[in-house]
């Protein structure tokens, strides 16, 4: 065994910390990185002044790049709102070098990758990840961007008009909405007042020229060399990486922007307190309370917000939570900084409240007042920053690496902010403790100090804000009323004990095998485990199936074991919370095949924690105002669903149509709301009877520990004998198109086309997933670049087990679902009848087999391919390899056959889900469906253990 004791892990974290802070700029700067990370680093600064860190991973599958640029709507000029993120969009339309438009999208999937873009208020990042053979010709197109990008005037109108779409998407969007309020509220002056997304007004589109001016002198302006950071990832040696970098960035301008804190107050002294009353699209109950802070960015080895907020957010014995939800007033509460920027800051408390909490506003008001009352006065103590602190770096000192797009677009804001020695443990560093510094940012969290809004149905309204149809109120706050939620005095609350979910022991044991789970034949279950030797992490994960054709048999088994789940995880979250503070994590859910368990993080308290969920599962505390409270939250989320973004109604539409067991939200709702707790109770006593129990074992566990676990579940929850083996039905859908409308309560409309395989089996699999890759960035090109359909347009695989399937989505502002499904069947029959040549086939094969021998990027993965392959009865666990051998042997005349039989209007096998917006006359072509319970138990499926 290799070993590492909590103690020389400490004495070495804050030693490294003392000796990799260079200040010479002519020194290397040595970054500190996690102990498993063998992936080396160099950070540079180009002489145009652009930051850059290289990471040279030698084993890499995947090469990733993010550039930050350090301008987002906050620069947006007063009458152009929405300018930066305008500029986003157009970035990618073309460049000198590489002028045609969708050229780059096209180039990133054919080799496996993605790409994205994301605007925020002080920051642009635009980033991808691509096929780790294939990072310098994507590197070279993304360059251009920022050294010669052409901002065609042809595609200014196009362009502006998906802004407007994007805007338009989410209008009904509760978050979207409650900004918009807040933004109203705030001090005019500040910069954070403004409209950052843009529309047609905003951004002008009826002058397109004054609109193209406007872009050009915002990018010559902002987009500087000086204020942009680039992380790159690849397989190249430091030096190589080096070589091919930056040159091409060395062309990027600096326009030497100098960007200052923003000296401007968010709120004027004047403005506060102030309470906001917002009527909500979904049936959503939310009261927050805010408090203007100053920047907390400067003191990032103190971080006085994360302190504050993992205490006044904690969720243990004697908490803030724990009390409402005692009082049957809160449902959850989450604290922390709400919003940052350069100059100054917000921490906010948010409580998700319960239709009782409600009518006690004020009393929860007061009980927060009260608990930052406590913290100030008594929660200021070094132990309790020790355990923090401690806590927090062995978070990064055993750092799962993230997937290479993710680490980079991290990094690359990272560098914005900190040292580049310290760019990666900076957000994990908590090491100086400073009780002064504490005890001012509490001091500004006071009840004249503070800004709260109630979020909720039915509230009483008198202001809009039109741009969003938001109603609100202010309410007054008089200083009789401030005197009126002022704390008392009251023992109700405590501060958080310490954690005995701490790991101290971060011993590696020792692997056997090739890397993939063995089967330990005398355990007392079917046990599998995996003995990590490739991540070296003193992490793992824990799988548990209680498999059980009782548990969801059918709707009104589902809603009866889902609501045994929720009385078992509400009940487990004072004893749990702790662990996950202390990195470790939990999950407990149920399919169609049962109930299944999962717990991650440091193995060496994972034996003490999954007793307490079993014991919990098997014995739950039947409490009728947990039921109560539980059950209503459930059919809220029932409500809430006919009330999402049309596009996603779809989406989540589609599994309810092709799975068997997965019933109609109506059902499913209606099964909800005629339970009662001794009907639950009564059904859990039958459910335990009739278990089977899977365990899987993925990390740093070996057989003795492994044996140890699998004797505790099967102790607590022993196995019965026999038992109905659950089986999984994917409809099999007839010749023709089948119809199912939507009633989503939005303007926009919505069509999605799901496309059935005519065959099953692997190679059927694989080549609906090539065909994905091969048109999925032209299909978004035509509809939603050239055509402006709307800002959500994608096509991409849908494999159900072995039947494979695509997906086409498009929502849009303009036009009816009719014509969306005309638009989508007109471009797969110019799409067929334009052909796609060998050469093109053979480069996306090549770019697919890839993708799909990518090994994992890190434990979670890797543990998560070995569970799914384990419920999907691949022993071998080798999926991806036969997935790999079906499309090695998939021949281009074979593929053509697969693509006419299965995408041709005369001969497809679909649904076309709809929302119909505001053109409720327009209908689809299709024979519709009534009733998606019907029309799953008339058809034929196919049966999967």
């Amino acid at each position: 065994m290799r070993y590492l004791k909590s103690a020389f892990l400490l004495v070495l974290v804050f030693q490294f910390s003392a000796c990799t802070w260079l200040d010479s700029a002519k020194e290397p700067v040595v970054v500190a990185k996690p102990l498993s990370d063998q992936r080396e680093y160099r950070y540079t600064e180009l002489p145009n002044g652009l930051k850059v860190l290289l990471i040279s991973d030698a084993g890499a599958d995947k090469a990733a790049a993010s550039l930050d640029v350090n301008v987002g709507s906050r620069q947006d000029p007063e009458n152009y709102q929405g300018l930066a993120h305008f500029l986003e969009h157009m970035l990618f339309l073309g460049t000198e070098k590489y002028p045609e438009a969708g050229a780059y999208q096209a180039f990133i999937t054919a080799h496996g990758g993605s790409h994205n873009a994301f605007t925020s208020f002080e920051d642009t990042n635009y980033f991808f990840d691509i096929s780790a053979d294939s990072l310098e010709p994507a590197l070279d197109q993304f360059a251009q961007f920022f050294v010669g990008p052409l901002f065609n005037a042809e595609y200014v109108g196009r362009e502006v008009k998906a802004v407007n779409s994007e805007y338009r998407a989410r209008i009904k969007d509760d978050r979207r909405r409650e900004l918009a309020v807040f933004k109203s509220q705030v001090n005019p002056a500040h910069p954070f007042a403004k409209f950052s997304v843009g529309n047609l007004q905003t951004l002008h589109s009826s002058d397109e020229q004054a609109l193209r001016e406007q872009l050009l002198a915002f990018y010559q302006k902002n987009y500087s060399a000086n204020i942009m950071s680039l992380t790159v990832i690849g397989r190249e040696s430091l030096d190589a990486l080096e070589a091919m970098v930056l040159p091409k960035f060395a062309g990027v301008k600096n326009q030497q922007r100098e960007l200052t804190s923003i000296a401007e107050p968010l709120f004027k002294s004047e403005d506060l307190p102030r309470w906001i009353n917002i009527e909500p699209v979904q049936n959503r109950r939310a009261l927050s309370v805010n408090f203007p802070v100053a920047d907390a960015q400067p003191h990032w080895r103190s971080k006085p917000l994360n302190y504050i907020g993992n205490i006044l957010g904690h969720e243990g014995e004697g908490s803030l939570l724990s009390l409402l939800k005692a009082k049957g007033w809160a449902d959850s509460l989450s604290a922390g900084e709400s919003l940052s920027y350069q100059g100054g800051a917000m921490f906010g408390i948010e409580v998700a409240l319960t239709e009782a909490g409600l009518k006690h506003t004020d009393e929860i008001v007061a009980l927060i007042y009260q608990s930052i009352a406590q913290l100030r006065d008594g929660g200021v103590e070094r132990w309790r920053f020790a355990e923090q602190a401690g806590l927090a770096i062995q978070g990064f000192m055993f750092r799962a690496q993230p997937a290479p797009i993710n680490d980079v677009v991290q990094l690359s804001m990272a560098l914005q902010k900190y040292p580049a020695a310290e760019v990666m443990r900076a957000p994990f560093l908590m090491d100086d403790y400073q009780p002064k510094l504490l005890t001012e940012f509490l001091a500004a969290m006071r009840p004249e100090n503070s800004f709260i809004t109630l979020v909720a149905p039915g509230l009483e309204t008198n202001i809009e804000v039109p741009r969003y149809q938001v109603a609100y109120s202010k309410r007054p706050v008089t200083a009789a009323e401030l005197a009126a939620l002022r704390p008392g005095v009251s023992g109700q609350l405590s501060l958080p004990a310490k954690n005995k979910f701490v790991a101290s022991d971060f011993s590696l044991k020792a692997g056997e095998g090739d890397g993939k789970p063995v089967q330990i034949a005398d355990a007392s279950l079917e046990l599998w485990l995996n003995t990590d030797d490739v991540f070296e992490l003193p992490k793992g994960r824990l799988y548990l199936l209680l498999s059980s054709a009782q548990a969801s048999g059918d709707v009104a088994a589902l809603a009866k074991t889902e609501m045994w789940l929720r009385m078992v995880k509400d009940e487990l979250n004072e004893l749990t919370y702790p662990a996950q503070l202390a990195g470790l994590d939990f999950d407990i859910g149920v399919d169609w095949r049962g109930i299944e368990i999962s717990i991650g993080g440091f193995n060496q308290k994972q034996g003490e924690l999954l007793e307490q969920i079993l014991a919990a599962l098997k014995q739950p505390v039947w409490q009728e105002s947990r039921f109560a409270r539980l059950k209503a939250q459930r059919l809220r989320q029932f409500e809430n669903a006919a009330r999402q973004s049309p596009y996603r109604q779809l989406i989540g539409e589609l599994p309810r149509l092709l799975n068997r067991q997965t019933p109609s939200l109506t059902a499913h709702e209606a099964a909800t709301r005629n339970l009662t707790m001794p009907v639950v109770a009564a059904h859990v006593s039958e459910v335990l009877k009739s278990l089977q129990l899977r365990m899987l074992l993925d990390g740093n566990f070996d057989r003795q520990e492994a044996l140890g676990l699998a004797a505790v579940a099967n102790k607590v929850l022993p196995q019965s004998q026999g038992g109905q083996v659950p089986l999984q039905h994917i409809s099999h859908l007839p010749a023709g198109v089948s119809l199912r409308e939507l009633p989503a309560e939005h303007d926009d409309s919505a069509a999605l086309l799901y496309l059935q395989s005519a065959q099953t089996g692997k190679q059927a699999r694989v080549a609906m997933g090539l065909t994905a890759q091969i048109l999925s960035a032209d299909f978004y090109h035509q509809l939603r670049t050239r055509k402006q359909l709307g800002y959500v347009v994608s096509a991409s695989v849908y494999p159900q087990r072995e039947v494979g399937g695509l997906i086409f989505l498009v929502q849009s502002s303009v036009v009816d679902s009719a014509t969306l499904q005309k638009e989508i069947n007109s471009y797969l029959k110019d799409w067929l009848q334009g052909g796609i040549d060998e050469a093109t086939f053979e480069q996306h094969k090549a770019g697919l087999i890839k993708r799909l021998g990518e090994q994992p990027e890190n434990l979670w993965e890797s543990a998560g391919r070995h569970w799914q392959d384990l419920l999907e009865n691949y022993s071998g666990f080798d999926s991806r390899d036969l997935l790999v051998a079906a499309l090695t042997d998939l021949s281009y005349t074979d593929w053509l056959a697969a693509v006419k039989r299965d995408l041709a209007a005369d001969s497809q096998r679909g649904l076309l889900i709809y929302a119909a917006g505001k053109w409720p006359a327009a209908r689809p072509q299709g024979e519709v469906i009534d009733s998606g319970d019907q029309f799953k138990a008339k058809l034929p499926a196919y049966s999967f253990k």
